[in-house]
């Protein structure tokens, strides 16, 4: 079977990739033929981008100037530090489709001969990431019987993002799916309440489908050690991180910083591997990013989740509450250690993990 694989534009973000690496490579192992759509955004020149970023940087984080001036440094010199990143796409997420920009040409791909279109996983149905949300939605396959899925869509937030006219729209072009599945509990209500669609199931986030096994051979064997606090968030406040700092020197470890950021002077990020790796080796982890609960959840680290109720906290709610681990969130840097003192029952979250990853597995069947 050809498929045709849609989610959100690959950057330089680990999870993001991470997660079309995952489903594609899942597909692959019952013989399938897998394209990743190559769909880009226009960007912007370069100076409106500044401009925007310290307009919205200053907004947000009026008091953490050092932030502000760390995004106008990765807007700079993002062709650069994605050049690891770009590799690991380039080895393993090909084939791809031409790029695509806007509806024309993704109506050109109705005649590339794909006998299933699959939309998902990340945050495709948010407006807030997706940008434009109709090609998430198959708009150009409308009116077409060519097939097409959704596999762990997601809304990224229990908030409503669309509005009354974008529903009906989105109602219609839904019910022309062969089936439907999302990433959150709260979206099989969402599709209910917002497209009056029933059918909806909850499944697992693509990466959840492979085991801890085949990641693991992406792992750079002696580039990082045990003796590190892996702290992977986006927005660190300032007292979060003279939490982490004590927490780091009560357990004698170091800690290892990383978010989507360039980490010098040149711009240059680790790739897709150096970050694994990392995560994989660290003693414990602190992280307000869904994919970095995921890989701990994978690797059996102890972990601590810090909310970003901006970025959407209903996507990791969800991860944690179908394993049992809602505990691991917390509101302050006070709460760190007490948390991670508590042991995770790693034996019950793997039995967990085994049942959804094989209702899952099934969704997927039913369709390939």
């Amino acid at each position: 079977m050809k498929i045709a694989l849609l989610t959100l534009p690959l950057h330089a973000n680990y999870g993001g990739i991470l997660q079309a690496f995952a489903l594609k490579s899942y597909l692959e192992q019952f013989g399938h033929e897998v394209w990743l759509i190559d769909n880009r955004r226009r960007e912007q020149p370069v100076g409106n981008l500044f401009l925007w970023t310290v307009l919205r940087r200053t907004v947000e984080s009026l008091f953490h100037h050092k932030d502000i001036f760390a995004e106008l440094n990765d807007a700079r010199t993002r062709d650069y530090k994605r050049s690891e990143i770009e590799k690991f796409i380039y080895r393993h997420l090909s084939p791809r489709t031409i790029a695509v920009y806007d509806e024309a040409d993704y109506a050109a791909l109705r005649d590339e001969g794909f006998d299933l279109f699959v939309v998902g996983s990340d945050q495709v149905w948010r407006p807030r990431y997706a940008k434009e949300v109709d090609p998430y939605f198959f708009s150009f396959l409308a009116g077409s019987p060519l097939r097409r899925i959704s596999y762990a869509a997601s809304l990224g937030t229990a908030a409503c993002e669309f509005d009354q006219r974008a529903k009906e729209r989105y109602a219609r072009l839904l019910a022309e799916f062969s089936g439907v599945s999302v990433r959150e509990k709260s979206g099989v209500r969402q599709c209910r309440d917002y497209f009056g669609y029933d059918g909806a199931r909850q499944v697992l986030d693509p990466t959840l489908l492979l085991t801890a096994g085949q990641y693991e051979t992406f792992l750079k064997q002696g580039t990082a050690s045990n003796d590190t606090l892996f702290c992977y968030i986006f927005q660190i406040k300032s007292d979060m991180r003279r939490a982490l700092g004590r927490l780091a020197s009560q357990q004698g470890c170091r800690i290892v910083h990383r978010t989507d950021r360039a980490v010098d002077s040149n711009g240059k990020m680790p790739g897709i591997e150096q970050w694994l790796t990392e995560l994989h080796d660290a003693r414990c982890v602190i992280t307000d990013s869904f994919h970095a609960c995921v890989f701990s959840i994978l690797f059996h680290k102890p972990f601590v989740v810090c909310i970003n109720h901006r970025r959407g906290s209903a996507r990791i709610e969800s991860l944690l509450e179908l394993f049992g681990l809602e505990s691991r969130i917390v509101d302050s840097g006070s709460e760190l250690a007490a948390v991670l003192d508590v042991a995770i029952d790693w034996n019950a979250v793997d039995r967990k993990l085994e049942v959804c990853r094989a209702d899952s597995r099934a969704f997927l069947s039913s369709y390939i």
